[in-house]
């Protein structure tokens, strides 16, 4: 080791695979003797493509990148946020105290099919089982998987009984159908062989036959027949493919769509919104346009949307606050606790080659603190009247200038120093050398960022930039709306119950993704008389064909600001009318074909006469996600191969961390990434993170089997 003592580890991003990394790290016995961890990341704040900043000027309001939520198959984050409240041990009364606090269980998504030329919504309740969401063992393998995925199924089947006319389907054969069913997947949970495909196929062929000819005027058994087709498919498959031996991966070089018409899907459930779910909720479309057909390696699509419904106590677990607030700042205070330094306002702007892998890293140095022995303290403490008064810990919208050298400067200049285009200049300029300031560096930086800030490894090792070739990433916009009304007053269709919201994927592209946060609303902090009464947020992918343009071009963020603006003009105009029937102003259509988003409900605090109509949009909040380091990494059909392990960098002081990286789920998710920033620590150090404790990892793929 350079001192001879700790080992130093240098970790380049501040997204959740960097954070996870230095939490592993930090948390194990001992931690402080061993290493000495420093994260380097760019601007003012952590969290990566998960960063929130609070905007002072509106209420203090929450402003995403996107629609962030774990599901209850996140066994890996699950485990680790548990873990992390466990530490941080907040007092009692405080906002987000403890787990259960920052997070709670939802029941619900919201589907949205297009027939007869209008769209009509299909709600769909998960039930919930006993296990919990700090117990990720309870579902280790594939087996538990497939027979946890077998009793959602018998309680949907329970639930449309009713909905079944009886003339076309005697229950009590359907029951035993199930019944044998379920009896064969808990077979396959035990180690045994069975005749799970048989039953499968005894079930399906029994139940198709009876109700097939009934599904077009009955929707309930008609989102049933999709249901069932579309899982007992997905199981028919992975026995017939010997997935259970051989594994996802080998299925990845076909696209999901012909994958499930091999094994026997209709076009009927291929199409449905259930199927487009999954490459919906991660943006898997070519270049980003939503007018062609999504493209998702199949084993990655089975992958996720198996462990989508083998989840650990409630489908969803949503946060109480914003993601910075509930997941980021949580963190990086532990962190501050486990001796983690935190290098902000640090942007990577090459890693070069020396004798033994990585050499230098070079920053460029945004700003500097005033105070040189405290350092920058990036997080500001919000009250909460909810709570009191007490406060909250939560990132700014912006840095916070006044603790800033530069400050004023960077104030006046108005500049994103996020942002690869900015025309802010470092004020100097840092080297980190190997044998002296590292012994490992951690590459937790986007996929997107290394042609860019590595073109040394790129050219040194071939696998490089195979991966980036291979391994695609998109653009993607957001959207955030904050209205007077109440959900219910503008038309929403439903009473939801507990916790449970609209909340859905298969909305209209290209901006598919939808999700009411209402509920945040009390965790800002909006003037009384004008506070709003509904939150929305919207995602989506963005297309974007050919190069960006160079660094140099520093409008380029403003022209991409007015694309996503004026098209969340036009989606609110053309859109609310089939989501909210009463938030809009035309009358003229018939119910259901309105159009024409009444833009007098959006919340204004700076109200004057220039405020009305589609000018109170110029209020809410909508952001491009065009950087290198916030594109999202998409799971195309032929990638996964190229995709290298966290040990697998080339370099010898060099390790590599991300959902970008293979980590045996390979969809890009805040999952993906904590499996990455685990296998970055069984890189390190196998005895602080066993490969059977990265969740979901097949355990055919770890460095000694590499090494066969």
């Amino acid at each position: 080791m350079s001192d001879g003592k700790k080992r130093k580890i240098a970790i380049l991003g501040g997204g959740v695979s960097a954070l996870t990394s230095a939490f592993y790290l930090a948390s194990q016995p001992g931690a402080q003797d061993k290493y000495d961890i420093t994260i380097y990341c760019i601007g003012w704040r952590l969290g990566g493509k998960c960063a929130t900043g609070r905007n002072p000027e509106f209420g203090n309001r929450i402003e995403e990148h996107g629609i962030h939520g774990f599901l209850g198959s996140y066994y890996n984050t699950l485990s680790m946020m548990t873990e992390a409240y466990r530490l941080l041990d907040r007092p009692a009364g405080m906002p987000l105290a403890t787990f259960e606090e920052a997070f709670y269980p939802i029941d619900s998504i919201l589907c949205w099919e297009f027939r007869d030329y209008r769209w009509v919504n299909w709600k769909i309740t998960v039930p919930r089982n006993d296990l919990k969401p700090w117990e990720p063992d309870s579902l280790p393998t594939l087996r538990h998987w497939i027979k946890a995925l077998v009793e959602f199924l018998a309680k949907m089947f329970d639930a449309h009984a009713a909905h079944i006319p009886s003339a076309a389907l005697e229950f009590s054969v359907a029951r035993g159908l199930m019944n044998r069913l379920s009896e064969e997947a808990e077979a396959i949970a035990q180690g045994q062989g069975g005749t799970l495909l048989k039953a499968v196929d005894d079930f399906w062929l029994w139940f198709k036959r009876q109700v097939e000819k009934l599904v077009e005027g009955n929707d309930a058994l008609r989102h049933l027949y999709i249901t069932l087709d579309y899982f007992l498919t997905m199981i028919r498959g992975i026995i017939k493919d010997d997935v259970l031996n051989k594994g996802f991966d080998q299925l990845d070089d076909e696209n999901f769509s012909e994958w499930f018409a091999r094994h026997g899907g209709s076009m009927l459930t291929i199409s449905s919104p259930l199927a487009m779910n999954t490459p919906n909720l991660s943006y898997q479309y070519p270049d980003g346009d939503t007018t062609r057909p999504p493209a998702m390696a199949a084993g990655a699509y089975l992958h996720w949307t198996l462990r989508e419904f083998a989840y650990l106590g409630s489908f969803g677990w949503l946060f109480a606050a914003g993601t910075g607030d509930t997941v980021v700042a949580p963190l990086y205070l532990l962190l501050k606790r486990l001796g983690v330094k935190v290098e902000l306002f640090h942007k990577v702007r090459e890693i070069t080659t020396g004798p033994n892998g990585v050499g230098e890293v070079v920053f460029d140095v945004q700003a500097t603190p005033k105070d040189k022995v405290r350092g920058y303290d990036p997080l500001i403490e919000l009250p909460l009247a909810q709570f009191g008064g007490k406060t909250l810990p939560v990132w700014p919208d912006r840095p916070l200038y006044d603790q800033l050298v530069e400050g004023e400067a960077m104030k006046a200049a108005n500049v994103d120093i996020e942002s690869y285009w900015t025309p802010w200049k470092p004020v100097a300029e840092k080297r980190i050398k190997a044998g002296e300031d590292f012994d490992t560096v951690v590459a937790a930086m986007s996929i997107g960022t290394l042609p860019i800030l590595a073109p040394q490894l790129m050219q040194a090792n071939p696998k490089w930039p195979q991966m980036v070739d291979a391994v695609k990433t998109v653009q993607t916009q957001t959207l955030q709306v904050w209205m007077k009304p109440t959900l219910k007053q503008m038309g929403l269709p439903f009473d939801f119950k507990n916790y449970d919201r609209l909340i859905g994927a298969t909305f209209v592209n290209p901006i598919d993704g939808v999700a009411d946060f209402s509920d945040l609303i009390p965790m800002e902090t909006w003037p009384a008389d004008n506070a709003p009464q509904s939150l929305l947020y919207f995602s989506g992918a963005t297309p974007q064909y050919g190069a960006q343009p160079a660094f140099s071009d520093h409008d380029y963020p403003k022209r991409e600001y007015a694309r996503v603006k004026y098209q969340a003009q036009q989606y609110l105009q053309a859109c609310m009318g089939a989501l909210l029937p009463k938030s809009v102003t035309n009358a003229v259509n018939p119910p259901g074909d309105q159009i024409g988003f009444d833009f007098s409900q959006l919340v204004c605090l700076k109200s004057d006469s220039t405020t009305v109509g589609v000018a109170r949009l110029d209020q809410q909040f909508w952001k491009p996600n065009i950087d290198p380091s916030e594109r999202y990494v998409t799971s195309p059909p032929g990638s996964t191969k190229y995709r290298l392990k966290a040990w697998d960098s080339g370099f010898a002081n060099l390790v590599l961390a991300g959902d970008w990286i293979y980590t045996g789920l390979n969809v890009g998710s805040f999952e993906g990434a904590c499996m990455g920033g685990k296998l970055a620590v069984h890189a390190i150090d196998p005895t602080a993170m066993p490969l059977d404790k990265v969740y979901g990892y097949p355990p055919k793929q770890g460095p000694k089997a590499d090494n066969l």
